[in-house]
């Protein structure tokens, strides 16, 4: 049975990979047909399935839009698999980026050893009306944010390739034993 859903996850994932007609087609992906069509990029190996992993959930992370081809254009010089680094971005969209800046902006805070109170209310008596305290707190928000963003984007990238790196061992490890259980069975 799990030989079975292996082969169907392998077979659609073969099916919704872009071809190399598909790449050189596309006029944004144009330029880098030829780095792209490099059959290696497409592989799923036990290096490059980590490296993607990692490499779409730290763009995602940290670049908001755009960020499946940024990620798609950086798996090149990695050597990471460009479908799975695309795929890794995409856990990062419009329901999960409040969340996502909201701890940005806790552990930004907790690092930088801010406290809860964002906005200096004696600063912000003199400045009027509500945009203007709108983009106060911006200004004082954006550090925080900008570190927590960066450390919730290594850490997601360090333990999806821990995560996947080991994941990926035990498969093989069962496929040799499936292997060696045959052989045994056949002598």
């Amino acid at each position: 049975m799990a030989d079975d859903e292996t082969l169907l996850g392998s077979r659609w994932l073969r099916h919704h990979i872009p071809t190399r007609e598909t790449v050189q087609q596309n006029r944004i992906l144009r330029p880098f047909a030829r780095h792209l069509s490099d059959p290696a990029l497409w592989r799923l190996t036990r290096r490059s399935v980590p490296r993607a992993v990692a490499l779409g959930l730290g763009v995602g992370v940290i670049i908001p839009i755009m960020h499946v081809l940024i990620a798609a254009l950086l798996a090149i010089p990695l050597r990471a698999n460009v479908a799975i680094a695309a795929a890794c971005t995409l856990v990062i969209n419009p329901l999960t980026i409040p969340p996502l800046y909201y701890a940005a902006y806790r552990i930004g805070s907790w690092e930088l050893h801010h406290n809860g109170a964002v906005i200096n209310h004696g600063a912000a008596e003199q400045v009027s009306g509500e945009l203007s305290r709108v983009l106060f707190w911006i200004h004082h928000a954006s550090g925080p944010i900008a570190l927590g963003v960066v450390t919730i984007a290594l850490g997601a990238a360090v333990i999806g390739y821990g995560i996947t790196a080991i994941l990926w061992r035990r498969w093989l490890s069962s496929k040799w034993r499936a292997r060696r259980h045959a052989r045994r069975a056949a002598k």
